[in-house]
């Protein structure tokens, strides 16, 4: 009776490690999805004006180069920082392309498009 139990436990954890295993096999990794600006628009990372954060929108070269050079210039910390911030991602941004890694509802500018991580 004890060594019907150990083999019927043995068999469970067998089955239950397998489908543990084949289960992230079966799903799609995550990627990249991009879709360009429109109108001669550039995707650009922004400092929000009044609270902590920076945001991705298409918008113009001097558009984006005006809000960083506000932000910097305003002599408020939180916008100042912000504006470094959204500076420093664009940055970090020039070295994905689409088969970069990513996680899933990570937003990017991507060339001169929006890409979005999706999985």
């Amino acid at each position: 009776m004890i060594r019907f139990a150990r083999r019927s436990i043995a068999v469970v954890c067998v089955i239950l490690s397998a489908s543990l295993w084949a289960a992230p096999a079966a799903q799609a990794a995550p990627h990249w999805t991009v879709q360009p600006c429109h109108f001669g628009l550039h995707a650009y990372w922004l400092p929000k004006q009044v609270m902590s954060g920076i945001f991705i929108s298409c918008t113009t070269t001097g558009d984006r180069n005006q809000q960083i050079t506000d932000g910097l210039a305003s002599g408020d910390p939180i916008r100042m920082a912000n504006a470094l911030q959204a500076a420093l991602r664009q940055n970090a941004d020039t070295f994905l392309t689409p088969e970069s890694p990513c996680e899933p509802g990570q937003e990017a500018a991507m060339g001169d498009a929006y890409a979005k991580c999706v999985g």
